[in-house]
């Protein structure tokens, strides 16, 4: 089923004073700001398009509460689909408000109400091309961007009725085939588990989320690249350790477990990077900043999210976690039902 995305990359500006040759009050130019990931698996994909400049009788840290100085009042958006170099169709997207359907803005330097977005319900293909086309009503250039759709990867490791084996000093590796026009790779590990009080009473099913590794790189975007992460099993058995609490009055029953992918395609990867480098910048440099906009700036790009559920643990993984001198007070049931002894 598909699923409603409701996260964004918000554009943020950090305005500082300090000395250099730059001139920060010349004469405005109205930017156009735009950010979108498009995901082939979503009920709507939105993107976010505002607009920037400089006034130079006009703080800028004032100019961002004024949400009329962040979006244009009036904007043509329209997805062109392309395929073998030829368009397939046209989608226009329809502009709204995110408050009145529960997509709220952060708080912080920028006005966050209201909260302006562009919208589509289409099926992306991903097979196919996408470029967004923004027209504004002064009739200036037009603000363009293209990018390819990330595919689904493959996993290869665990498959079927493979179970994980976290088995004390040594590793686990899972293994996948990279999607195609992928990139960049994230990976959580979702634990699931029950909860009863220790007169038996059921109280919850409930799951814990281990960020296994952020910002993997695939070889290259083709796709059907190799790629493998080592999980050491003491790593398990210490996150399980630091993110339950222990509780006497309770016993656990460990579950299943979900391997959740995320992949970002070549552009989110570079815009990435960039960002990243900015942050290191000292007193007096300046890096350009990366951009796939054509006439504006910011990131048009593409993810996709993949996950594997219901995977088994291996029954001396239970045994393990039940036993293990990091695990025992969390009062896990070994795999026959019984406590440790």
């Amino acid at each position: 089923m598909k699923k409603i995305i409701t996260s964004f990359i918000l554009l943020v500006f950090l305005f500082q004073s300090c000395s250099t040759d730059f001139d920060l009050t010349s004469d405005w130019k109205d930017v156009t700001i735009v950010y979108g990931l498009l995901d082939k698996d979503a009920n709507f994909n939105y993107i976010r398009i505002e607009k920037a400049f400089l006034d130079p009788e006009t703080s800028a840290l004032s100019i961002a509460q004024i949400p009329d100085s962040l979006y244009y009042d009036s904007l043509t958006v329209t997805l062109l689909e392309f395929s073998n170099g030829n368009i397939t169709n046209t989608i226009p997207l329809d502009r709204i408000n995110g408050d009145s359907f529960g997509l709220m803005k952060d708080s912080g330097i920028f006005a966050s109400s209201p909260n302006i977005l562009y919208r589509t319900d289409y099926n992306i293909d991903p097979n196919k091309l996408y470029k967004i086309s923004i027209s504004k009503s002064d009739n200036s250039a037009s603000v363009t961007a293209e990018s390819k759709i990330v595919n689904d990867l493959k996993i290869s490791k665990p498959i079927g009725t493979q179970k994980i084996s976290f088995f004390p000093g040594s590793k686990y590796n899972i293994e996948w085939k990279s999607a195609a026009n992928g990139k960049v790779y994230d990976l959580i590990f979702r634990f699931h588990y029950k909860e009863y009080l220790t007169n038996g009473t059921f109280l919850k099913d409930t799951a814990i989320d281990w960020v296994i590794f952020r910002n993997k790189l695939s070889a290259n975007g083709d796709g059907n690249d190799d790629m493998n992460y080592a999980i050491v099993s003491s790593d398990f058995y210490s996150y399980l350790s630091s993110a339950i609490s222990i509780n006497s009055n309770v016993y656990r029953i460990a579950g299943k477990v979900d391997l959740l992918f995320s992949c970002g395609g070549t552009e989110f990867y570079n815009y990435y990077q960039i960002n990243l480098a900015q942050t290191g910048l000292t007193q007096g440099q300046a890096m350009p900043q990366y951009t796939n906009i054509e006439n504006g700036l910011g990131i048009f790009s593409s993810r996709a999210f993949n996950n594997f559920i219901d995977i088994e643990l291996e029954p001396k993984t239970k045994d393990s976690i039940a036993c293990m001198s990091k695990t025992v007070q969390l009062n896990f049931l070994k795999s026959n039902g019984t406590f440790c002894q």
